[in-house]
């Protein structure tokens, strides 16, 4: 009679990474400074950091192999007819040529619309085009588990139906001070180590 293994053989799980910009600008600009954010190479730098650090997290899928094949970034441009839209897109075009080419990181982008009484930027569109694809790729089948780098309450109803309707994992990536306590208790899985732990062997 063969030997007969008590340990489940591991089997791939499919991940994919979606990063709220502006929560993880956020944060990194609170710990490395407004320099180190209006830098996109610097930024580029620790972008490709948390993804790395995340894709050698393995507790989230107990007995599998993770595999992220994909990573989603999402941030805002001022419209076109703005006059900072060119040095914005300008940024955003440099944050894209310093990231690793084999790295899967695709940029998407919402709108930066100024309101109020001091005319500010806001962004807009950004929570919605993450959560749609979140909640579509889901419905697809594209991902087993969900990697949320974001903090904002309004992704609360897109992981309740990720989970709810389609029976993949969320895992949320985050700041404790930075993030909701309703989202925080919606994540599958919680790992509240932004910034750190997972930037302190991080070189600026």
């Amino acid at each position: 009679m063969g030997f007969m293994s008590s340990t489940p053989t591991p089997h791939l799980k499919r991940v994919m990474v979606f990063i709220d910009g502006g929560y993880l600008r956020g944060i990194l600009r609170n710990h490395f400074g407004e320099e180190f954010i209006e830098d996109p190479a610097k930024f580029a730098n620790a972008l490709t950091h948390l993804i790395e650090k995340i894709k050698g997290e393995s507790s989230f899928a107990p007995y599998s192999k993770p595999e992220v094949i994909r990573n989603y970034y999402y941030d805002a441009k001022y419209l076109p007819k703005e006059p900072e839209y060119s040095e914005k897109a300008e940024y955003f075009e440099k944050l894209k040529d310093n990231l690793p080419k084999n790295s899967s990181i695709d940029l998407k982008f919402g709108r930066l619309i100024k309101s109020g009484n001091k005319n500010e930027p806001r962004q807009k569109g950004v929570d919605v085009l993450l959560s749609i694809d979140m909640v579509v790729k889901a419905f697809l089948d594209h991902y087993d588990v969900a990697i949320l780098v974001a903090g904002d309450d309004d992704f609360l109803d897109a992981v309740n139906v990720v989970k709810d309707f389609t029976g993949k994992r969320v895992v949320g990536f985050y700041s404790p001070k930075n993030t909701s306590k309703r989202l925080i208790e919606s994540f599958d899985y919680k790992f509240p180590r932004l910034p750190t732990p997972l930037y302190n062997d991080y070189e600026p």
